[in-house]
């Protein structure tokens, strides 16, 4: 008799254990399913640049196309949290000191968004400029690569 009372809370066990587990399977795919559907619908609001930020690198090309020589143009660049954590834009290197960015530290929810700018000073360019500016980020499999393009006139 004992054991057959033992069995059956192991198996009472067992199968809340499984509802369980599947609950937070399926909690985590609505959580990516929100977040991809809080993502479109920034990006349906917003007609510039946008960078999908996930697992992995991104890459987005900004393209200041013809800057008049001794000018400072900015360029504005919309980071969509596409993955499954909250994502912190952290530090950013270049190898030109004629661009920098300004952005907010402040993390980024799923599906959420922040803008921001991207300066490019022509003084000392000329010609074709192009280059590139890593941000790196509190994920540290994801990063955001902007690779930048310019003609100095």
């Amino acid at each position: 008799m004992r054991r057959r009372w033992i069995i059956i809370i192991a198996l009472v066990l067992l199968v809340a254990t499984l509802a369980l587990v599947l609950r937070i399977v399926d909690s985590e795919s609505d959580n990516r399913r929100r977040g991809e559907e809080q993502a479109a619908q920034h990006m349906e609001e917003y007609s510039g640049i946008v960078a999908e930020v996930a697992d992995g690198m991104c890459e987005v090309l900004v393209d200041f196309d013809s800057v008049a020589y001794g000018t400072t143009t900015v360029k504005n660049i919309r980071i969509v949290n596409v993955g499954t954590t909250p994502l912190v834009l952290l530090d950013n290197t270049t190898q030109c000191r004629c661009m920098w960015l300004e952005y907010s530290r402040e993390p980024i929810a799923v599906g959420e968004s922040i803008d921001i700018s991207l300066m490019f000073d022509s003084r000392g360019e000329w010609g074709s400029v192009g280059n590139y500016m890593t941000i790196t980020t509190s994920r540290e499999e994801a990063s955001i690569v902007l690779w930048i393009a310019a003609e100095v006139q």
